[in-house]
């Protein structure tokens, strides 16, 4: 059991992370805009989990990392124990294996500019009527299955996005960072799987931190 959920937590949560990544080198606005809302936010709330909910910017960019890259271009996937018939009169025969792909991601009926990577889709469908809380990065939706849907979504996604904010948090005040010169990262898919490029190379520099999180105790 603890092998099973290593498997599908830590590659998982790592991958998303390494994309967000590649998703920020080049986008220098972005990167100040993030930063400043990390200083606000924490400087008025302090380091604690109720500071992450509020970093709404980030929810939004990181939402929209996982919309343009998931983890895998299919989900849902179940074996009918039974034949099923459905209402449009579609047969699905007991033992079949099924899964529901998600290029409704990428589909102009849901998303304006669907290949566009755009930061602050999430944080504008916020004020959009019918989208409420499906903006939110760890609310799942027919519109956005990054987490999968249902009774089945990833339980763990309450702590992967805490967890990748917390990342972002740290590595954004910390350091500088670029892709480094020819280097074009590029997905990777293995079946069902999408990684993100673990051959590509980026360009750490350290700065200064506006504010230092280790010295935040509230």
């Amino acid at each position: 059991m603890q092998l099973t959920l290593s498997v599908v937590a830590i590659h998982t949560t790592s991958d998303m992370t390494t994309q967000v990544i590649f998703d920020l080198c080049g986008r220098e606005k972005l990167v100040q805009e993030l930063r400043d809302e990390v200083i606000s936010v924490i400087s008025q709330e302090g380091w604690k989990k109720t500071a992450l909910y509020k970093l709404q910017l980030m929810d939004s960019f990181l939402k929209e990392s996982q919309r343009m890259k998931p983890i895998n271009i299919a989900s849902l996937r179940r074996v009918a124990k039974e034949d099923i018939q459905l209402s449009d009169g579609t047969q699905i025969a007991k033992g079949v294996s099924l899964a529901v792909p998600k290029v409704w991601m990428w589909d102009e009926k849901f998303y304006e500019a669907p290949n566009t990577f755009d930061p602050y889709r999430f944080l504008k469908k916020r004020q959009t009527p019918g989208w409420g809380t499906h903006a939110h990065l760890i609310t799942p939706s027919a519109k956005h299955l990054g987490w999968g849907l249902g009774n089945h979504a990833c339980p763990g996604r309450f702590f992967a996005a805490n967890e990748i904010k917390i990342f972002l948090c740290h590595g954004l005040l910390k350091y500088d960072f670029q892709l480094a010169e020819g280097s074009v990262p590029q997905f990777r898919r293995q079946g069902f799987a999408l990684h993100a490029d673990a051959t590509a190379k980026i360009s750490i520099r350290r700065r200064r931190e506006e504010i230092v999180l280790e010295d935040i105790t509230d």
